[in-house]
């Protein structure tokens, strides 16, 4: 992958892997040292997460963690097809995203800043865009998703190495690009693991409190303040600050 998105892959793949260990391996590196660098996005999906809880009837819980698994779905979708069409850089998608990845950088960061708006529209009842669906973020997830790959520069553990040391070979292209696929989603459903019973210990706190429009605010402002970084080209400094406390002199 690019540099700037994937950095240099390093060591050799000493046997085929298999999907098990993609998706474990992606997993386990969320309650890893690795966090330092998947905190890139991952408070941001929890900005997002703990947002849509706000939006919905929150009284009704049952409802509520309805719609917090659907929006997670569609992220999981949107985030691990891109993830895996970016691990396939010998492949012609890969490479045109990868090509172009500045552009869709501009473009990911301005689908998360107007999430982040319309999250703040529809949480504080401001009605600005009175026209939007209710259930507006089971449409905008895979999107979302999709733009949290683009942005995400991840750094490369072993099993990711291994992955994409396999994916790089034009005949394993296929098989590579559903290894990066379970990869994707095992992050992703470590992010979802997590950001479930966060969103509904934030949703109490923030009821107990009277205070959830504070928390709206919050949420839809993290989003805002990862689009303008994605759109100004922010994120590679954030990246910077993220692994000065993991990479040691």
């Amino acid at each position: 992958m690019e540099s700037g998105h994937h950095h240099e892959i390093v060591g050799l793949l000493p046997h085929d892997i298999g999907f098990l260990v993609s998706f474990i391996g992606a997993f386990s590196s969320f309650f890893s040292i690795w966090q330092f660098c998947i905190a890139q996005i991952s408070p941001f999906f929890m900005a997002f997460i703990i947002g849509v809880y706000f939006t919905e009837d929150s009284s009704a819980i049952k409802k509520a963690i309805m719609s917090i698994l659907i929006t997670s779905l569609g992220y999981i979708a949107g985030f691990s097809i891109v993830f895996a069409m970016l691990g396939l850089s010998t492949a012609d998608i890969g490479g045109y995203f990868l090509y172009n990845i500045k552009v869709f950088r501009i473009l990911s960061g301005i689908v998360i800043f107007l999430s982040g708006a319309i999250m703040a529209d529809k949480g504080l009842d401001k009605n600005i865009l009175p026209f939007l669906p209710k259930h507006i973020f089971w449409l905008l997830a895979p999107f979302l998703g999709a733009s949290f790959a683009f942005v995400y520069s991840p750094c490369i553990p072993p099993v990711l190495s291994q992955v994409l040391n396999y994916a790089s070979i034009p005949e394993n292209a296929e098989k590579g690009f559903w290894l990066l696929m379970v990869y994707g989603i095992g992050l992703s459903a470590a992010f979802i693991t997590v950001g479930m019973p966060l969103s509904l210990f934030v949703g109490w706190l923030a009821y107990q409190r009277e205070r959830p429009r504070l928390f709206i605010t919050i949420s839809a402002l993290s989003l805002i303040m990862l689009g303008i970084m994605a759109i100004t080209g922010l994120m590679v400094y954030y990246k910077a600050f993220l692994l000065s406390f993991f990479v040691s002199d």
